[in-house]
């Protein structure tokens, strides 16, 4: 089969929390944190772009590993509001897939999420 263009999605998710001071003033408060990557680019001869496996793999490293359980606030150096968070995920993400990452989607609830595909 031909190599083709094409997007594949893996989601996860780490439970953390974090607070905000200023306009959003609020307490401490836990979220669990879903959030889904989109990778893209042409299949290789077996007509896949990435294992799944190690995508997962990666995302559970660079990601859940440092993230699960903390007070982001504490664990990372910017006010941690969504936005940011999603921005720092793309960036450390974009070090390992490098031009794969095509975006990071990370939902604070199941109604609110950002998405962020980097400075294009």
């Amino acid at each position: 089969m031909e190599k083709k263009r094409v997007y594949i999605v893996k989601k996860s998710a780490f439970t953390a929390s974090h607070y905000h001071d200023g306009a959003l003033n609020e307490l401490e408060h836990m979220h669990e944190f879903v959030y889904e990557i989109k990778l893209h680019g042409m299949t290789n001869n077996e007509g896949y772009l990435l294992d799944f496996r190690d995508v997962e793999e990666v995302l559970k490293q660079v990601i859940n590993k440092k993230l699960m359980y903390k007070t982001l606030n504490k664990e990372l150096s910017f006010h941690p509001t969504t936005e940011n968070v999603a921005v720092w995920m793309y960036e450390q993400l974009k070090g390992v897939f490098k031009d794969l990452l095509y975006s990071v989607k990370l939902y604070e609830t199941p109604e609110s999420w950002v998405i962020y595909e980097g400075e294009k």
